[in-house]
């Protein structure tokens, strides 16, 4: 019971995309409503906080059984900076959004906890395979998918159709017509931020991840250079 106030359960992929919310519950009871307290910091802001909130006031007006106290911590970068200060403090809440990718440092000081006894297979059966893979950590579930981000590719119908262009099916497609276009002065494709997500999820759609579960790299792989060079192609095909 006094290891579970404590408990910290994650995730969350930061930047893009993805990242993450804890499923499992601190066995503090309120003692107001008699019901199970489960404190839960965040970093949610604007509209994405107020559907947060909303979300939370539907499950507990759902049941008598638990209650989610969400709080906001200001930004993502401020949660961060609230979850190593806690850990040190021993005021850890239950359930906290953080990087996926910080699981590792938190396993390592002993203040987050996995959640497989708290959760069953049929629990997990939807959602996306890839979004629980990067849940897990040393084979246990550390975290679980919150406020993850799926690349989405938009494109101008009536521009393709104007310069006898298909609809892209492959990345290939995508090059020859970046080229053609970019040679009319046109800007043909562009990238939020950056275009690493991309390079990323070429190389692993060729099965070569820039980053193992083993922690090996494989940018010297021939896919790994194929990408490289794809997006650099493609990059040349924006404006300046």
């Amino acid at each position: 019971m006094k290891r579970l106030r404590h408990l910290l359960l994650l995730s969350f992929f930061a930047l893009a995309i993805i990242t993450t919310f804890s499923a499992c519950a601190s066995k503090q009871a309120n003692t107001s409503t008699n019901r199970v307290k489960i404190t839960f910091w965040h970093g949610m802001t604007g509209d994405r906080k107020t559907a947060l909130n909303k979300i939370i006031r539907n499950f507990n007006e759902s049941q008598s059984k638990y209650q989610v106290v969400g709080s906001s911590q200001g930004d993502f970068a401020s949660v961060q900076q609230k979850i190593t200060a806690a850990a040190k403090s021993k005021t850890l809440p239950t359930i906290a959004q953080t990087a996926y990718t910080n699981v590792p440092e938190y396993v390592r000081g002993g203040f987050i906890t996995p959640f497989n006894s708290y959760i069953s297979k049929s629990d997990l059966s939807d959602i996306y395979p890839v979004f629980l893979q990067s849940s897990t950590y040393q084979g246990k579930y550390y975290a679980m998918p919150f406020s993850k981000s799926v690349r989405i590719l938009f494109y101008n119908k009536d521009l393709l159709k104007k310069y006898g262009l298909s609809v892209p099916a492959t990345w290939t497609d995508i090059q020859k017509d970046g080229i053609k276009l970019k040679a009319r002065g046109i800007t043909a494709i562009a990238f939020d931020q950056s275009f690493l997500t991309e390079l990323g999820g070429l190389c692993r759609q060729a099965g070569t991840p820039l980053l193992t579960n083993k922690l090996k790299t494989n940018l010297g792989k021939k896919q790994t250079l194929t990408a490289t060079r794809m997006c650099q192609v493609l990059v040349g095909c924006t404006s300046n």
